[in-house]
């Protein structure tokens, strides 16, 4: 018997069989389909969820058909969705998050008289209501023949369960939703010209069994596999890692450095530039804080460019010594990943600030890989990391979503490496930082 755990990244895609203690025992990834339309990057939606049902029942044979698998959960990019119809095929391709088509529409609800800080987040071109108000505009018929909008993590579930449904985690994503309340904000709707949307439910629940008669057919699943919802890759890895440490913080390296804790409930009355607020993973009484840096944006600034970086990631330990990276942040690789890691730490004390507790630090994420990296953020960061062996934190925390569902224990077990500051780099750092603040300021 077997869980599986669905990943659909920005970069990867992603799908881990776990047994049933949790172990996982079966994994592949390969590059996320795009394709191209007549604005830019897209994806084949149906092409998408063909691939994730070829990569199941690749791992369910290749694990020895051991019965159906029990139940599924998806982790994965917040902003992306789907115009469907109302057999919940889709009707237009996916725009991804990260694409700049809709900065001018960004800026008008950010203008609007409907924004406000109860959504926890600023309206800015990757957030999905400004594609839904793009999507009014320069392509009307999309907008005039869907039934309704899915998320694209959640469409793989909706689609089998034939049920749709909206994780609470991307609903706040959109920037139209209330993390405190959970509750959508009308007239953010009205503004951004929102299409019919699902109900919202939390990470955990039940959306229905498994309907799709190819899946059915192959063996891989049958109609008693329970589908549950996930949401956001981030705070869903931050689920696994709140297994370990119930208070951890998390500090997830990627495409993009996030940083993530849950602090309890509170109402949301001013933006933060640096912390976007969410629903928290956990449940309704807490409400998830997020911090983000563009790592690789601020990379692509580099005169040396993503290959330097990575060969000094690859080193024993950072070249050089610590510098002042507010003055010369792209003069090399260090100042970069000091500029970077001085930007995390910011992240880290503004949570506090809104009742995360001071938990410890736990590190995820592809540059999670570097110990060079590490030391260097614990001597900025001014505490010791932890670091998991178990780093597919997204499948896994889907996954345990899933056991939970099917009265499996939903916890695991990983070894935890301790990555200890630099002292003397700790010591220049925390004079060094307060010239960063200042310098910010």
């Amino acid at each position: 018997m077997s869980i599986c755990g669905i990943d659909m990244g920005t970069t990867n895609l992603k799908v881990a069989l776990f047994d049933d203690a949790n172990r996982m025992v079966w994994i592949k990834s390969i590059p996320t389909p795009r394709v191209k339309d007549r604005f830019g990057v897209a994806t084949d939606v149906q092409k998408l969820v063909e691939m994730v049902e070829d990569l199941m029942i690749e791992g369910w044979a290749e694990t020895g058909r051991r019965g159906p698998i029990l139940a599924i959960s998806t982790a994965g990019v917040g902003e992306d969705g789907v115009y469907v119809g109302e057999n919940l095929e889709p009707i237009a391709y996916s725009i991804p998050w990260f694409d700049m088509r809709a900065s001018a529409e960004a800026t008008e609800l950010a203008q609007s008289d409907a924004a406000t800080p109860s959504a926890g987040i600023e309206m800015e071109p990757t957030r999905t209501a400004a594609l839904w108000l793009w999507t009014s505009k320069i392509m009307p018929e999309t907008s005039r023949q869907a039934d309704r909008w899915l998320c694209l993590t959640d469409y793989p579930l909706a689609k089998w369960a034939k049920k749709d449904f909206v994780s609470d985690t991307l609903a706040s994503r959109t920037g139209c939703f209330n993390p405190t309340t959970r509750e959508w904000i009308e007239p953010l709707l009205r503004e951004s010209r929102a299409p019919a949307l699902p109900h919202v439910v939390s990470a955990g629940t039940v959306i229905g069994t498994m309907k799709s008669e190819r899946l059915l057919s192959s063996g891989a699943v049958d109609a008693n596999t329970l589908l549950v919802a996930g949401g956001h890759d981030h705070p869903v890895a931050a689920h696994a890692i709140h297994k370990l440490a119930a208070d951890a913080r998390v500090d997830s390296m990627g495409t993009a450095n996030v940083i993530y804790g849950d602090a309890p409930r509170f109402k949301t009355t001013a933006f933060d530039p640096q912390i976007a607020f969410t629903a928290s993973i956990e449940g309704p009484e807490k409400v998830g804080c997020l911090g983000v840096f563009e790592f690789t944006g601020a990379v692509n600034k580099f005169s040396g460019g993503m290959e330097a970086i990575r060969r000094e990631m690859a080193l024993p330990k950072i070249s050089g010594t610590p510098g002042d990276p507010a003055l010369s942040r792209f003069a090399t690789e260090r100042h970069l990943l000091e500029w970077a890691t001085f930007n995390a730490r910011r992240m880290l004390e503004k949570l506090e600030r809104y009742g995360v507790p001071e938990g410890p630090v736990y590190a995820t994420g592809g540059w999670s890989r570097s110990r060079a990296l590490l030391e260097l953020r614990a001597s900025i960061f001014g505490r010791e990391i932890y670091v998991p062996e178990e780093r597919e934190l997204s499948v896994l925390g889907a996954a345990l979503f899933a056991a939970d569902a099917t009265g499996q224990k939903a916890t695991f077990d990983t070894s935890v490496s301790i990555i200890e500051p630099d002292s003397a780099w700790m010591t220049v750092y925390g004079d060094l930082y307060g010239q960063f603040l200042e310098h910010r300021n």
